[in-house]
């Protein structure tokens, strides 16, 4: 299986060329993208993303590379049947503050993805679909309060908690996914 570029050489890749969002706001853009649209063009989210350059630097085309792995690793797992989606967000390696703030960042990027890909607050959507929009919606504005006199204890209950969540967010982007696009996700990429 492929795996996506690390995220933080990707976010420091994408700050040098002034990019419009992050790696894990730009991952959650392009999953709302293919909800909203089915087949998405790489170039049409590069836009988004990177926005318009004129002059090409090496970080740019690094970035533009980079964003294609992401891009190509995210339409196979999107429309598999093994359900090996991923959201690229920061792994359990990273503090639970950063992998927070990146589900939060990702969250806010799937929204703006269904926005940008036609869906707006009028459409007409499956009421599974709408619900689990609607908590995405809810975990975008998420964020990691840091309580100076918690014990050692609760640590623990945060990750079961941020797991649950964010295990929620990938199998609803998955079922979303399907129920908006019915033909992208019943068709075997080769």
């Amino acid at each position: 299986m492929s795996h996506f570029p690390d995220i933080s050489q990707l976010d420091d890749l994408l700050f040098s060329v002034e990019a419009a969002m992050g790696a894990c706001e730009a991952h959650g853009a392009l999953c709302g993208m293919l909800c909203a649209q089915g087949a998405t063009e790489a170039s049409q989210w590069l836009l988004q993303v990177l926005g318009e350059h004129e002059d090409s630097s090496r970080d740019l085309q690094e970035a533009g590379k980079q964003l294609l792995q992401v891009h190509r690793i995210t339409v196979e797992q999107m429309n598999t049947h093994d359900i090996d989606f991923e959201l690229m967000i920061p792994d359990d390696d990273d503090p639970l503050e950063d992998r927070v703030e990146g589900l939060g960042t990702w969250c806010q990027g799937f929204v703006y993805g269904l926005a940008a890909g036609g869906i707006k607050e009028d459409t007409e959507l499956p009421e599974n679909s709408r619900e689990l929009i609607k908590d995405i919606l809810e975990i975008s504005r998420a964020g990691y309060v840091i309580d100076d006199e918690a014990e050692l204890d609760d640590t623990e209950e945060d990750e079961v908690a941020f797991m649950e969540v964010s295990e929620y967010v990938r199998m609803g982007i998955l079922l979303v996914y399907e129920e908006l696009q019915p033909l992208q996700s019943s068709q075997t990429v080769h």
